[in-house]
Parts: structure tokens; C-alpha cells; sequence
């Protein structure tokens, strides 16, 4: 922006040659204004459709309406990213006071009026270029701060499903831990209840049959009552003998018993249990005793397997 035509004269010929007009190649856009109110209308203009302009050139001009130096300020306020090089004669200037109400410093240059043509062209390829840099480093920077944002939400998200992973984890031990508690009290009641069954028809049933078949008033009905018995018997024999079993061995020897039914030696169990192999051999001995296989040539593993596969 500068009223005296001779400069603006020169301007179009640094910027778009001889002829004065731009050609299709030349990498400046120049747009010459005659007053401070031109230039300030161009710079809103040039915002609105979102083609910020990246160097102005400009006199003070003290002497016009408005001067150089509120111009150079209202312009500021409209764009903080424009680059201003002003030319003065610098005599008696305050650059310092002048950079203070216009800065910021690295956006504002100061050149001897007139300045040489070589000059004004290296100051806009310069300081065009800087701006350039800035506004792609500016878009970087937002285009960065969204990515923080996404990967943000993204942490919270995964943070939010492993919250929720971990409370479905807890429930699912509570669950198991649940089932587990009620299988166990499930199985401890079933035994309990085959317990009951056993002692009740050996205690009541089984002692009534037994009068009835002694009672000589009930002779004709003596096959029947045997029968019955025999009924009674093979209902609870399996009732009978995993009770019999379960309550016979002590606590090792059911676990050996167990060790046993799964195929373990007696190597095995030893260095399972931490004792010695003859230990184990006792073991055997009396767990063979107590169910009564003893010189009959049964083979341990197999009886256990048949009888004790569903205790």
C-alpha cells in the first residue's frame, strides 16, 4: 500500500515485469492499494474467502488519513500472521516504539525508501516463504492436536473396555466360584440322601421284611416278601457299597485309592505325596483289605474303576 504512483509503478514491475501484468507462471499475486481504507478493505476481503494475503508492503505516510501506522494496527488485529515490510526514510522513525504497537519483531522489516527492486523481490520471496512455512506448520499443529484428541478417546475407550473386561472377569469367578460351592453342597447332599436311603432300609425297611417273611400267617405270601428283598437289595447294593467304601478308607487312603483308579504307580504316588515307596505298598495292602480283596486275585485298579468311576 503506498499512495505515491512511482512506487507502485516499480512494484508492478519487480512482481509481475515489464508489461505490468501477471503472467501465469509468476508466483506473486500483487495487489496495489491506494490508501490505508483500500488496504484494510482488501485484507477483509482476502480473509473472508480464506486467501490470507502473506506480505504488505507499506509507507507510513504521516501525512494521510488514516497514516501508515494505523493502518499497519488495524490490519494486525484482522490478521496476526500477515508479514509487513515498511519503507521509510528511518530518519527519526522510533522502530522500536513502531515495532511495540505493530510487532510481533520477526514479522515486521523496515527498508531505506526507496528500496532497490532486487530487494523488494528477495524480502517477499523470504518472508513469503516464512509465512508459508508457518501456515503449514500452524495446520500441522492442528491437524496434530486432533490426532491427540482421537488418540485420546481412544485410550479412554480401551480403558473403559478393560474396566468393563475386568468386572465380567470378577463376575465370571464369583460365578464359577458359586457353582463350584453349589456342586460341592449338590454331591455332599446327594451322599447324604444315599446315606439316608441306605440306613433307613437297612434299619426299617429290610428288618420289616425279614418279620413279615418269619410270619407264619403271611406263608402265602412268602415268595412275594422274598422277592421283595430281593428287590430292596439290589437297589441299595451300589448305594450300599460306594457308602461302605467311602466310610471305610481313611482320608490318605481314599486319595491314594483315587491315585490309583487313574493309573499311578506306587512310584508315582510316592513322589506325589513326598513318602516312601513301601509307604505306598502299606497302603495298597490295606485299602485291598478293607474291600475285601485280599487273596482274591482282583486286580485293585480295575475294582476301584468299576466301583468307584461315578463316587
Amino acid at each position: 500500500m503506498d499512495g505515491d504512483a512511482y512506487i507502485l509503478d516499480r512494484y508492478r514491475k519487480v512482481f509481475c515485469g515489464v508489461s505490468g501484468e501477471e503472467d501465469a507462471v509468476s508466483p506473486f499475486s500483487l495487489q496495489p492499494c491506494q490508501d490505508g481504507n483500500d488496504a484494510l478493505a482488501l485484507v477483509r476481503s482476502s480473509l473472508d474467502e480464506g486467501r490470507p494475503f502473506a506480505v504488505a508492503f507499506l509507507g507510513l505516510n504521516p501525512g494521510a488519513d488514516p497514516d501508515g501506522l494505523v493502518t499497519v494496527e488495524r490490519i494486525r488485529k484482522l490478521d496476526s500472521n500477515i508479514n509487513f515490510v515498511i519503507a521509510t526514510e528511518l530518519k527519526g522513525i522510533g522502530a522500536r516504539k513502531v515495532t511495540e504497537r505493530i510487532g510481533p519483531a520477526d514479522k515486521l522489516l523496515f527498508v531505506q525508501t526507496p528500496p532497490h527492486d532486487i530487494e523488494i523481490r528477495q524480502l517477499a520471496e523470504t518472508m513469503g516463504a516464512k509465512w508459508t512455512s508457518e501456515r503449514m506448520l500452524r495446520q500441522a499443529c492442528t491437524e496434530l492436536k486432533g490426532k491427540i484428541v482421537e488418540l485420546e478417546y481412544s485410550r479412554q475407550s480401551l480403558t473403559d473396555h478393560k474396566s468393563e473386561l475386568e468386572y465380567v472377569n470378577n463376575q465370571l469367578i464369583e460365578t464359577n466360584d458359586a457353582l463350584s460351592v453349589l456342586a460341592r453342597n449338590l454331591e455332599n447332599a446327594r451322599k447324604e440322601s444315599e446315606r439316608q436311603v441306605l440306613r433307613k432300609t437297612r434299619t426299617l425297611i429290610i428288618p420289616t421284611l425279614d418279620k413279615l417273611r418269619q410270619d407264619r400267617r403271611l406263608a402265602g405270601y412268602r415268595t412275594d416278601l422274598d422277592l421283595l428283598a430281593m428287590y430292596v437289595e439290589n437297589l441299595t447294593s451300589d448305594i450300599s457299597d460306594k457308602t461302605r467304601n467311602a466310610e471305610m478308607l481313611s482320608t490318605t487312603e481314599s486319595r491314594i485309592a483315587s491315585m490309583i483308579r487313574l493309573g499311578l504307580t506306587s512310584e508315582d504316588i510316592a513322589d506325589h505325596l513326598s513318602v516312601s515307596v513301601s509307604t505306598v505298598k502299606t497302603h495298597r495292602k490295606n485299602i485291598r483289605r478293607k474291600l475285601k480283596l485280599k487273596n482274591t486275585g482282583k486286580n485293585l485298579r480295575s475294582y476301584l474303576e468299576s466301583r468307584l468311576s461315578s463316587d
